[in-house]
């Protein structure tokens, strides 16, 4: 205790002495040692009560769980998904585009009465569309579609499923939508000015109000995690209550926690306005139940794990994006697998392609010996032999050595669709890796020993070799050049491509705007100038018609209905395009296709490519 009182006056000396010599003489310490008065806490208590913290706090706002994002209340089991931004601004944009106006206007149940497609057939099919756009026309749909929207397919019974399909996936149905401007609450008034007011039930302390709809349907309703959840069935609304109650033990859980979703969301990069997940896997396993629909084998499918597709707004274009991954081990067909691990490869003749062309198709997937391969491993080793010998009888090398002359790398493409004859007929060019130039040279001249052939040289030094048909009318040709083979309907095609002149494809602002690789290494790549292919598809379409009224009347008759009342006005709808492309790739897992479309109106921006003269000859 003496210790104590002595510590506490050797403080108290020291204390003094500190304030008389150092703090006394310094007003600025002095002034920081100064106790604050009480009007001086009065205030800053004020402060601190009015602060926004402080207040959200006393007002329980903190206490309040937050809003959940609407994936976190989808169950982690989904089979699909399908997240839209504004689904009811997208609807509206494609109802009043050229094409959506064209399909809707077109008279469906006309064309199916004259072309005798019996009304047993299509009536269940019509009666549930009607049934179903009768519920999607629905007001509350309709106020909930105008905001981001998720709908997800929960997983079904299969006896159910078998017993009734559209019901039954229709009250698996699971839909959430943010609340409008007013709140979740006002969006759930709505509800009770129907004419049948809903009732109300309790899921974990939580109300569902459940309106009866039409065609003794129910429509069950909740606000849950900040999101307004709707079902047609009862259960799906109670799992999303679940899952946010789940919440606040788990902070991340639902589908956004599966891993296989999460990647693939990933790859959207956040900038999606559509995305659309399936678990194809458990879809398909589904479907091909005993219980369930009838046995669904596709075998192409088999090894299909999961895939997304998804929208994302860049440039002008419209570009769609579909992924799907698979399991290599579980891939059965031969053929099926080397398609879907072959890795990609650069094109090499893209850069050589005129800009004018209509169509141009080039894949860098297969070796050619590949398919002579895949009817042995089917078993079909008899037909592969026939087809050898066929062969070494008319060219002196059999089926197989024919292939090996060749690489991955093909293409085909069309300058024109010539419309001055009898029928229709397309200018094509085929171009095809070589991997035996030597090999392939004595092939051709065989082939062609004994007819009138005729040889030209470009300024650049290649060599086109003509065929010199009805008297020079007709020249099919060919010509060899940095290790491709090419292959036209007439010289002036390759000559196009071979001179190296005027404007290539690839610089072409059109083409640009829709070439999602940029140059990437690919499996695949198809570049279309929609608007002007469609003329020459409307002329085809036209002869084919007149082709089946020549050998048979009535389906002649049929088919003029088809091709007027349908083929001709969804072909003219695409005119809307000007140039679209699809491009796939493989990655370890994963098979990737991307899709663009420049519409006319954006493409009349663009900068065009000048022509330069046709290149002469020597």
């Amino acid at each position: 205790m003496k210790r104590i009182f002595l510590f506490l006056l050797i403080f108290a000396v020291l204390a003094d002495a500190a304030w008389l010599v150092v703090i006394r003489p310094n007003p600025e310490l002095r002034e920081l040692a100064r106790l604050p008065s009480r009007s001086e806490l009065t205030a800053a208590g004020r402060e601190i009560a009015a602060s926004a913290p402080v207040r959200r706090f006393l007002s329980g706002e903190l206490l309040r769980p937050q809003p959940l994002e609407p994936l976190e209340l989808v169950p982690e089991d989904a089979l699909l998904l399908i997240d839209a931004a504004d689904a009811a601004a997208a609807g509206r944009t494609f109802l009043s585009s050229r094409f959506g106006r064209t399909l809707k206007d077109i008279h469906w149940s006309a064309v199916l009465d004259q072309i005798d497609v019996p009304l047993l057939l299509r009536k269940p099919a019509e009666e549930q569309l009607a049934s179903l756009q009768h519920l999607l026309a629905h007001p509350l749909l309709q106020e909930a579609f105008s905001r981001r929207t998720v709908l997800a397919l929960l997983p079904p019974e299969p006896e159910a499923l078998a017993a009734a399909p559209l019901d039954t996936l229709l009250t698996r149905a699971l839909l959430l939508t943010a609340p409008p401007p007013e709140g979740g609450a006002a969006f759930l008034d709505l509800l009770k000015t129907e004419k049948k007011q809903p009732n109300l039930l309790y899921h974990h302390g939580m109300g569902i109000l459940v309106l009866e709809l039409d065609h003794d349907r129910k429509l069950h309703a909740a606000l849950v995690g900040g999101q307004i959840a709707l079902s047609l069935g009862l259960e799906p609304v109670q799992q999303s209550i679940d899952l946010f109650i789940s919440h606040f033990i788990y902070k991340r859980n639902g589908l956004a926690a599966r891993r296989d979703y999460a990647e693939l969301k990933q790859e959207a990069g956040g900038r999606d306005d559509f995305f659309l997940y399936a678990d194809l896997a458990r879809l398909k396993a589904l479907l091909a139940g005993e219980a369930a629909l009838p046995p669904l084998e596709i075998t192409i499918t088999s090894g299909i794990r999961s895939m997304a597709l998804f929208h994302r707004p860049d440039g002008e274009a419209a570009k769609l994006t579909t992924v799907l991954r698979f399991a290599p081990e579980a891939l059965r067909l031969p053929l099926q697998k080397k398609i879907y691990t072959a890795a990609p490869v650069t094109n090499r003749t893209l850069a050589k392609m005129p800009a004018s062309l209509l169509l141009y198709v080039w894949s860098g997937w297969l070796q050619p010996d590949c398919w002579r391969q895949s009817l042995i491993d089917s078993g079909r080793q008899e037909t592969a032999d026939k087809t050898d010998a066929w062969f070494k009888a008319q060219t002196g090398l059999s089926f197989g050595e024919i292939l090996s002359l060749f690489g991955r790398e093909f293409s085909v493409n069309i300058a024109e669709i010539s419309t001055t004859g009898l029928f229709p007929v397309p200018r094509l060019c085929f171009v095809v890796e070589v991997r035996e130039r030597k090999k392939a040279e004595r092939f051709l001249s065989r082939m062609l020993s004994g007819l009138p052939v005729k040889s030209e040289k470009l300024p650049n030094g290649g060599t086109i070799v003509s065929l010199q048909a009805a008297k020079g009318m007709l020249q099919p040709s060919y010509a060899f050049a940095d290790g491709f083979l090419y292959l036209a309907d007439s010289r002036e095609q390759l000559v196009a491509i071979l001179a190296e002149s005027g404007g290539r494809m690839q610089d072409d602002a059109s083409f640009q705007a829709v070439d999602t690789g940029k140059g990437q290494p690919g499996n695949l790549l198809i570049f279309a100038r929609a608007a002007q292919l469609t003329d020459g598809l409307k002329e085809l379409a036209a002869w084919g018609g007149t082709m089946i009224a020549v050998r048979n009347d009535l389906a002649g008759e049929k088919s003029k209905v088809l091709i007027d009342q349908v083929i001709m006005p969804l072909l003219d709808s695409l005119g809307g395009f000007e140039t679209v492309s699809l491009r796939s790739f493989t990655r370890s897992g994963e098979l990737v296709l991307e899709a663009a479309a420049l519409t006319a109106a954006a493409a009349a921006k663009q900068p065009e490519i000048a022509s330069e003269a046709e290149p002469q000859f020597e």
